[in-house]
């Protein structure tokens, strides 16, 4: 069954998006939201380096919560209660991360005062495809690896383009975020196609998946196995053309990070072919490709 979808707009999503962005290296193309953040994204990113909490770990809990609740302070505390739990300085390390968050709210939220309204009519148009091709992509995807890989409900949500088109999956709280973009920025990958590759990771998290993966490496690996489930299911909908190079373009297009030195276009061809030909139960698979990266 196609999963459930809830589509919101979070104005504090939108501005970590872009400072989360950024703080890896990423150039914010619009150049107005580029202004707002800067400074205060270099704040937010000083706080989390003098916390001395894993980054990314705690980039990703930030990001999860702001989907349902706006309150820098309450995002600040359960994303380090979470993260690194109540130690002996726990109120000050609080206080320091949601002085920065809420820093960078106001300093979006005076730049761009209408955001969360653009973002609420620039949800129409990926809607509207989304549930014209979007379920039978979902379908296909079930059908070409295991009836109950996918979530069953899911939030969407939608962030003010930061980098021309990109998102992430939340698998800690079963959320999406997508760039509301008006068009497809490539047009041999259509944000339909995105959009589904982010859904597809959402349930992958569960025991019956990925138990034998270290945590921290999950999201990595799953970003990797869904690409060629998704533009195989995809060019099956005929919305793409499935090939190498695609997955490649996807990589890039979709800011996938891999290691200097790494073949993973050649490392994750290799192992759909293995996996189409020999479909193990997908936690077998899903640990294979673990290994093959390492």
């Amino acid at each position: 069954m196609p999963t459930n979808l809830q589509w919101k707009a979070p104005f504090t999503t939108s501005c970590l998006h872009a400072a989360d962005g950024a703080s890896r290296g990423m150039a914010v193309v619009d150049p107005v939201l580029a202004e707002a953040i800067g400074g205060p994204a270099a704040d937010l990113q000083v706080a989390i380096e003098w916390l001395g909490v894993p980054p990314g770990r705690l980039w990703r809990q930030l990001l999860g919560l702001s989907g349902s609740s706006e309150v820098s302070r309450h995002i600040a505390e359960t994303a380090l209660a979470k993260t690194v739990g109540r130690g002996q300085h726990f109120e000050a390390q609080v206080s320091r991360l949601a002085a920065s968050l809420l820093q960078l709210q106001n300093s979006v939220r005076a730049a761009i005062p209408k955001l969360v309204e653009e973002l609420v009519l620039r949800e129409r148009p990926l809607r509207e495809q989304w549930e014209a091709r979007g379920p039978g992509l979902l379908v296909t995807i079930t059908n070409l690896t295991e009836p109950d890989l996918l979530a069953e409900q899911a939030e969407v949500l939608l962030v003010r383009p930061a980098f021309g088109g990109a998102g992430a999956a939340h698998l800690q709280s079963n959320a999406v975020r997508i760039e509301a973009v008006l068009a497809n920025p490539h047009a041999d990958l259509p944000e339909v196609v995105r959009l589904a590759w982010l859904l597809a990771q959402l349930d992958l998290d569960l025991p019956r998946h990925s138990e034998e993966i270290q945590a921290d490496r999950l999201p990595h690996v799953a970003r990797l196995a869904m690409i060629p489930v998704v533009l195989k299911a995809a060019e099956a909908v005929e919305l793409a053309r499935y090939s190498p190079e695609l997955v490649g373009r996807a990589m890039a297009a979709w800011h996938v990070a891999v290691p200097p030195g790494l073949d993973a276009v050649g490392i994750v061809g290799d192992w759909w072919e293995t996996y189409q030909l020999d479909r193990p139960p997908f936690q077998v698979a899903l640990a294979a490709l673990d290994a093959m990266i390492g």
